[in-house]
């Protein structure tokens, strides 16, 4: 059986990886249109550092992409953060102010640390008392930031969730879908009509296997999430890679095949397994029924910037005891966030600088219209404002990251069942990635895997032949 899969980036990788697998007569076509794998995954090892582009960890509590990892000949070269520092701290009114304890998913589940952290005022503490007296809302669908804000008030949620909570997806929380974010908040609502008190009842899972043998809940690898994408390429032996080659389009084809034209060839395959962005699917997919075609379209995609440096240490005149900053809107500035590389990680044999990455990009705003320049002057700027640094970095990078993350809005789910039962339509042909929501690591690796479990069930495979290869 012939597959051709579309983008080389984690998901499609991982997609790539279970087939052979599962499927020993499986043989794929990897189309890629950039000239190296990973997407969004890339690191910058230049100058004996460790700067990633896009994400720079992901969670052991989710299983699967450890499990990956180990297969692949990661797993000696899996790291957790560094045990001694611990939280974030939120720069607000030009101070730092550490997170409360027993703040999950932006919600206080321990009411002493929240109710004498400096952090809020009177009128903010008070307003979280609204969480015990309302009554239930509405189990329709509605934004993250409505709903925490009918809950527990304004100011907790402009300078704690929404700092917290919009850094995860790199959204206006006021846009978010609750249901395709957390639903478990809503959940909390129903059954104990407070969310404190719901969340606070809520068990959280025992550490699993990969927690304890990694003594951390998050991972990420010694040299870089990018061997990742190394490992995972090396591995694989029946799927052949094509670089810089973009697909312009896919046909159905006779006999139930599909054809894939690209860019420099033109052939038939048994199957089609798309993992780029929705809005690149929607173009390549033109036979689609209008409606398919305007749910991928209309999803929105934020753009991001991330800017790396890496110091002197004696230039840093801050305390860095813990894992960054966050920033909320209200700080008047363009930076979300600051991750201190070095106090959160502790990456063997690198060069002793102190490395940061600070994060730019709002749902609201287009941050890639500045060009690189620009860009690094307003991080200079800001970087001295909340670090009071005063000296240049010895090494600078700016990563640019157009239309990176997709943006769960109110009623995304709906939106997303109503597309599958479009696609059901076209037997073979199979459309995945972080648009359907789950933006981590983790969640796109647990994505491809059970679409390869699925694949022969809806290909016709035999039974003996998925069970014996799986």
């Amino acid at each position: 059986m012939r597959v051709a899969l579309v983008g080389g980036g984690l998901t499609g990788l991982s997609a790539a990886y279970y087939l052979e697998q599962y499927y020993p007569n499986v043989t794929m076509d990897l189309f890629e249109a950039g000239d190296q794998l990973g997407g969004w995954v890339r690191t910058d090892t230049d100058h004996d550092i460790v700067l990633e582009k896009g994400p720079d960890s992901f969670l052991a509590t989710k299983p699967d992409l450890v499990e990956l990892c180990e297969k692949v000949g990661l797993g000696p070269h899996l790291i957790g953060t560094n045990p001694r520092v611990r939280g974030a701290y939120v720069f607000w009114r030009d101070r730092y102010y550490p997170i409360p304890d027993g703040i999950q998913t932006g919600v206080p589940t321990k009411a002493k640390p929240v109710l004498t952290s400096p952090l809020l005022s009177l009128t903010g503490k008070i307003a979280l008392a609204k969480d015990f007296i309302m009554s239930k809302g509405p189990t329709t669908d509605q934004s993250l930031g409505h709903f925490l804000r009918r809950r527990f008030g304004n100011q907790i949620v402009d300078r704690l969730a929404a700092p917290m909570l919009s850094g995860i997806f790199a959204g206006d929380i006021d846009q978010m879908s609750l249901k395709a974010t957390f639903p478990h908040l809503l959940a909390a609502e129903q059954q104990a009509r407070s969310v404190y008190l719901g969340s606070k009842r809520r068990i959280p899972p025992a550490p699993n296997e990969f927690v304890q043998r990694y003594h951390s809940a998050f991972l990420t690898v010694d040299r870089g999430l990018e061997q990742i994408i190394h490992s995972l390429a090396a591995a694989l032996s029946r799927t052949q890679v094509l670089l810089s080659e973009p697909v312009e389009r896919i046909e159905p084809a006779s006999h139930q095949k599909w054809s894939v034209i690209s860019a420099k060839r033109q052939g038939e395959y048994d199957a089609v397994i798309m993992t780029i962005p929705a809005y690149a699917s929607a173009q390549i997919l033109a036979f689609l029924p209008h409606e398919a075609q305007t749910i991928l379209q209309n999803i929105p995609y934020a753009n991001l910037a991330v800017i790396g440096a890496a110091y002197d240490p004696a230039d840093i005149p801050v305390k860095t005891d813990k894992t960054g900053f966050l920033v909320p809107k209200q700080a008047d500035l363009r930076m979300t966030a600051v991750t201190w590389v070095s106090s959160k990680w502790h990456y063997p044999h690198v060069a002793p600088l102190f490395v940061l990455r600070a994060f730019y990009g709002r749902s609201t705003e287009n941050i890639l219209e500045y060009d690189d320049d620009t860009l690094t002057q307003l991080f200079y700027r800001e970087i001295e404002r909340t670090m009071h640094i005063q000296h240049p970095p010895k090494y600078l990078r700016v990563f640019r990251i157009p239309k990176g993350m997709p943006q769960y809005v109110v009623g995304h789910l709906e939106r997303i069942a109503e597309l599958h039962q479009y696609l059901a339509s076209f037997p073979g042909l199979f459309v995945l990635g972080a648009f359907e929501g789950g933006v981590g690591m983790p969640d796109r690796v647990k994505q491809a895997k059970d679409m390869a479990q699925t694949f022969g069930q809806q290909m016709g495979l035999s039974t003996a032949e998925y069970e014996t290869s799986s």
